[in-house]
């Protein structure tokens, strides 16, 4: 580790934690250690600090810790996703509003024993926007299923990833159309690719909706270690869907960074379709 690097990319992460949200910031030393607890450790620190989605990270922190300006800016600028989400479910207004409620409980309330809310689970390596609207995809498609009125097969949650909406922008929504078959096939081959642990580790949080806790719990680690398995498995899971996309796609440098956007908002979602499918296979 090259211990000078790490702290440049440190203090400029620390610097633009400041201009973006510095009323939430207690201690610049605690921040740092959170950060540095999520990150994947996949590639080096310095690295990996340069792409973290800095505001969101330091907002979703803040959030998680129950502070009341937070949880005000997430309701205002982030919950309307969650909408969105519902509408493109087909869901009524109602239906919207009820999404928009689970959705607020399972990720800004504590969970059983008083354990952290979900959205302290947000390592800052998507943008906060596509892991919120990813959440209320999941939850909503779960209800709508659970009352036998899901717009989609179980499965195919990745090709609802792949399908335009309101929320994109034109840039976005020419990618889902051109790569759709592409991103399905790279992400899947992807998940094949992880280590059988790391893979696990994925299905126990995604499909069981187990806490960090009681996985650490199963595998006898700290909490901690879950969460930098999980950051590893989504960091490797982007790179290696990102490397067989360039491939297969025979794509230009100067298109991979609006084809990593379609990676980021696609893999969250499409976890639990892939992953419901290899423990029916297995």
């Amino acid at each position: 580790m090259d211990v000078e690097l790490v702290r440049v990319a440190l203090d400029v992460f620390l610097s633009e934690a400041k201009s973006t949200h510095a009323d939430l910031i207690d201690s610049e030393l605690e921040l740092a250690r959170y950060v540095a607890s999520r990150l994947p450790g996949y590639q080096p620190a310095q690295e990996e600090l340069a792409k973290l989605h800095v505001g969101d990270l330091v907002l979703a922190r803040a959030c998680a810790q129950g502070h009341g300006e937070a949880l005000q800016r997430f309701e205002s600028e982030f919950l309307n996703l969650v909408g969105a989400a519902g509408r493109k479910l087909s869901m009524d207004p109602n239906q919207c509003d009820e999404l928009r409620q689970q959705v607020r409980m399972k990720l800004l309330v504590p969970g059983p024993g008083g354990s952290a809310p979900k959205i302290a689970n947000y390592a800052g390596t998507g943008a906060l926007r596509s892991w919120v609207y990813a959440t209320g995809l999941r939850t909503g498609l779960n209800e709508l299923r659970r009352v036998g009125r899901a717009p989609i097969p179980a499965g195919d949650e990745e090709l609802l990833v792949a399908m335009p909406d309101s929320n994109d922008d034109q840039e976005l929504a020419y990618m889902k159309q051109l790569y759709r078959s592409a991103f399905k096939d790279s992400f899947k081959a992807a998940i094949d690719a992880l280590e059988v642990r790391l893979a696990n580790v994925l299905r126990h949080y995604y499909l069981d909706e187990m806490t960090l806790e009681e996985i650490g719990s199963l595998y006898r680690v700290h909490k901690t270690t879950v969460m930098r398995w999980v950051n590893k498995a989504h960091a490797e899971l982007e790179s290696e869907t990102k490397k067989r996309m360039i491939c297969h796609l025979q794509l230009q440098p100067s298109e991979v960074e609006s084809v990593m956007r379609l990676i980021q908002s696609g893999i969250q979602l499409g976890l639990a379709s892939v992953l419901a499918v290899r423990k029916s296979e297995s």
